[in-house]
């Protein structure tokens, strides 16, 4: 036995959408067999093909392929499977534009990492079994539709493969490159290849030595009736429902928290109030200001002895309207002149002058001509 195919079930999700595709799939191929699956558009038979190809997998069932569960291997052991036991002939070719027919017949076993060399003359092998042992150069744009299907059939054998799966490998040519594909799947058949092919051409079908019909997901016989009676379109079939264990006791009605009394916040001290902002001075009061401090009294000897520089301050011409009597001018109080900050220039200013008066007390005269404060000693 080749492949075996234990209630396969397709569904696809679009949104929240399920589409089933296939119900309930079951079939066996033979190693060695030639099998050729009908149906028209939209019944599944593209999917299945897939399923069978390791291109895609089931939502549920069983794929047996030579003795191994293909649903349960990892897409790695999947990758290995597709190239080196499944060939693959499609309807559009899907050849390398820019590459020889020599170089995409050599590209699986590229693949595989085998040299160069042998890997061109492998392709080259293949290409003659299918006929084009003269077009090994040629790209697919000079070449025909149905010299480009045999170059993908020469790249589908190219690796000897186990199993042969072709998708509607005439829907693109003509009748008479149609017929010349049929002779050389008959050929590899005979050669021992196992192959299926589906098509919806009962001419091309003829050719398969058995013929299954699909339609809505179902594998049906000549009257339309389903070859598994248990199964139904889309509808996978209820497993036995395993044995459940019991699930916990809910207990959290018997967990109380304890009740936490929130805390009692202090009161916060009122803030005291802001003392009122005082009345503004009037113009006439800022104006009689420096009149008052040149009539302040003398500052104490201690406070002359000491150098102050001060800028004296400028009064501000009163500010007053025509129509408005002046007020009468209060005599301000006596402010003492700003004390200059102390710093080392201040000092050494200090030091001078004083040095100065001394000299100038010590002689009334004043110094002699080149004589200063500095030749003192």
């Amino acid at each position: 036995m080749m492949l075996e195919l234990r209630d396969i079930y397709k569904t696809y999700t679009q949104g929240k959408l399920e589409v089933p595709v296939l119900g309930g799939i079951s079939l066996t191929v033979e190693e060695g067999e030639y099998l050729a699956i009908m149906g028209p558009s939209g019944s599944g038979k593209t999917t299945l093909m897939n399923i069978i190809g390791c291109l895609d997998s089931a939502t549920s069932g069983e794929y047996i392929l030579e003795g191994e569960d293909i649903a349960g291997v990892s897409e790695k052991r999947m990758s290995e499977v597709r190239l080196h036991s499944i060939g693959f002939v499609f309807q559009s070719f899907y050849l390398l534009s820019r590459q020889s027919a020599l170089e995409n017949v050599a590209l699986p076993l590229l693949y595989s990492g085998v040299r160069r060399r042998e890997r061109q003359a492998i392709a080259r092998r293949a290409l003659e079994r299918v006929g084009l042992g003269d077009r090994t150069d040629f790209k697919p744009t000079q070449l025909s539709g149905g010299q480009c299907q045999r170059v993908a059939i020469a790249r589908a054998i190219v690796n000897s493969p186990k199993i042969l799966l072709a998708d509607e490998p005439t829907g693109a040519l003509d009748t008479r490159s149609g017929e010349q594909i049929m002779e050389i799947f008959q050929s590899l058949n005979d050669e021992g290849v196992t192959i299926v092919m589906i098509t919806h051409e009962p001419e091309i079908a003829a050719h398969a030595k058995r013929t299954l019909h699909i339609r809505d997901g179902l594998l049906v016989n000549s009257a339309g009736k389903p070859l598994n009676p248990n199964a139904r379109p889309g509808v996978p079939a209820a497993p036995a429902p395993p044995a459940k264990e019991p699930a916990p006791a809910d207990r959290t009605a018997e967990i109380t928290a304890p009740r936490i009394k929130a805390p009692k916040l202090p009161k916060l001290p009122k803030l005291p109030k802001l003392p009122k902002p005082g009345k503004p001075k009037a113009p006439e009061e800022e104006a009689a200001l420096p009149q008052a401090q040149q009539s302040a009294a003398p500052a104490p000897a201690a406070a002359q002895e000491a150098p102050v520089i001060s800028e004296p301050v400028r009064p501000k011409a009163p500010v007053g309207s025509q129509h408005e009597p002046p007020r009468p001018k209060e005599p301000a109080e006596p402010q003492a002149p700003p004390r200059e900050e102390i710093s080392g220039q201040t000092i050494i200013a200090a030091l001078e002058r004083q040095l100065q008066e001394l000299n100038n007390k010590q002689d009334p005269s004043g110094p002699a001509e080149g004589e200063g404060p500095a030749d003192e000693k």
